[in-house]
């Protein structure tokens, strides 16, 4: 089985697969191009010759097309029907009054044309392709040629380029004359220019297979080091931090978010020892208060007062069923256990109003509001606040409910001693107190605060705390109205 291969080396072959192909398509774009640039250059030249030659057709002056060395072309003749002509048969064609002249090319370097050969001879010049008589003269003829139309390309076999010119005589006679040119030389420079191209890609490809290797490694580099330091943090070691690099990048985004997240668990871990600690605390002294009783009264049954010894316990019994209510339901709300339906703010308040407290608690609701959320968890809310209200008033407690922008505004008023400014954000921590609350019989165990703002928080709102118009506090818990609920008049 191949092991799946690592991001850098990925990576590498991905980058250099698209560059290789990329090399591989521009430098074929590139011999088609020179191809045919060169293929168009070859055509050019031939058309050249061609033009060249029949320039001097055109003055009347009887020339044969030679083969230029330099540009290794080659004329060609052929007839109205398109059969091949021989130099003889062209001759012929071109000057039917010089028919049954036979054609003697002069020796290379004798420079003139001799003057003693038959009169049914000709001689031809090979380099300029004049033709002589025997009198040396160059011969001539009185027909005008015209061109027809433009020289054209025409195929006459592989490996060659030709053009060709349709030439006319006032005669009538008609005849293509053509000039042809190897292609041997453009697929040799072809060749040569491949293999060029080739090792170039082969090496700028290697080249980019490294450079892309080395780039990765250097970049993955801080991903290697985050690593190792993440495998070295463990629940004991929370309070270490991931390693963050000094790019500006998305390694360096990742090792604050990680960062980030270890902050709240290493936040969320110490608030659950602070709990189990509080907790511990706070459930020991009701069962050691009830234990203590019990041991005393069972160490002197016939003096002890059972009756009282009983109310004793049930009080501390009732406080530990207290606490541990609000230890589940700290725990429900953790656990995102909510429940979302709707919920009428006004029955909450005036329910609880209704219930026995210590001062009398009045309302205020202008408006009915309606809220989605966990009717339980909002009722428990409510009644925390108002009990803590309640203990701390003098006289009385107002509960307000109101709506505004959107939202649903509960205010919970007493005209007790207030919360001193240093104290108001400390007392929504779990088993927070103040000075006065200390003692159980008048507070609570310092978790129905908290409770109300997790309550608070799970529905997306808040609770703050300032000074109450009554002269105590004034608890203000926000949360946000029913997407369909509209104010009533």
């Amino acid at each position: 089985m191949i092991p799946e291969l690592g991001l850098r080396a990925r990576l590498t072959i991905l980058v250099t697969a698209v560059f290789a192909i990329a090399m591989t398509i521009t430098s074929l774009l590139v011999l088609r191009a020179v191809e045919n640039d060169l293929v168009d250059s070859a055509r050019a030249n031939a058309e050249t010759v061609l033009t060249d030659y029949l320039e001097g057709i055109y003055g009347g002056t009887a020339t044969l097309g030679v083969i230029d060395p330099a540009n290794s072309t080659r004329f060609f003749y052929r007839d109205s029907e398109g059969n091949e002509l021989t130099e003889q048969e062209y001759f012929e064609a071109l000057s039917p009054e010089l028919s049954g002249f036979d054609l003697f090319p002069i020796d290379e370097g004798q420079g003139e044309p001799p003057h003693d050969f038959e009169a049914a001879r000709l001689d031809f010049d090979p380099v300029t392709g004049e033709l002589f008589d025997s009198t040396g003269s160059i011969v001539t003829f009185e027909a005008e040629p015209l061109p027809v139309g433009k020289p054209r390309s025409v195929s006459v076999g592989d490996g060659l380029v030709a053009v060709a010119q349709t030439v006319t005589f006032s005669e009538g006679a008609s005849f293509d004359v053509g000039v042809s040119s190897p292609l041997r030389p453009v697929t040799d420079s072809l060749d040569a220019l491949a293999k060029v191209l080739w090792i170039a890609v082969f090496i700028l490809v290697g080249a980019v297979a490294a450079i892309t290797w080395l780039a990765a490694t250097r970049a993955l580099r801080p991903v290697h080091a985050i690593s190792s330091q993440a495998r070295a943090i463990t629940a004991s070691k929370i309070s270490q931090r991931l390693p963050v690099p000094d790019a500006n990048d998305e390694i360096r985004e990742l090792a604050l978010t990680v960062n980030d997240m270890l902050a709240r668990l290493e936040e969320s871990q110490q608030r659950q020892h602070q709990l189990v600690s509080d907790a511990s605390h706070e459930l020991r002294n009701p069962v050691a208060a009830s234990l203590a009783q019990l041991e005393v009264s069972t160490a002197n049954p016939d003096a002890t007062n059972w009756p009282v010894v009983a109310a004793t316990v049930l009080a501390e019994q009732k406080h530990l069923g207290r606490l541990i209510d609000d230890l589940l339901a700290l725990s429900r709300i953790e656990e995102s256990q909510i429940g979302a339906v709707d919920v009428d703010l006004d029955d909450l308040i005036s329910t609880e109003a209704k219930r026995p407290h210590p001062a009398p608690v009045r309302t205020s609701i202008p408006v009915p509001v309606r809220v989605i959320g966990d009717p339980s968890l909002l009722t428990r809310a409510i009644r925390n606040l108002v009990d803590n209200a309640t203990r701390h008033a003098k006289s009385e407690v107002l509960v307000s409910l109101t709506s505004d922008a959107g939202f649903g505004i509960i205010y919970v008023d007493d005209d007790g001693p207030g919360i001193p400014g240093h104290q108001r954000q400390r007392i929504f921590d779990r088993f927070a107190r103040v000075d006065e609350a200390r003692d159980r019989n008048r507070g609570g165990a310092g978790l129905g605060l908290a409770i109300a703002q997790e309550v608070a928080q799970a529905h997306r709102g808040s609770i703050t705390v300032e000074t109450s118009p009554l002269g105590g506090a004034r608890f203000t818990v926000v949360l946000p109205l029913h997407p369909g609920a509209e104010p009533s008049d």
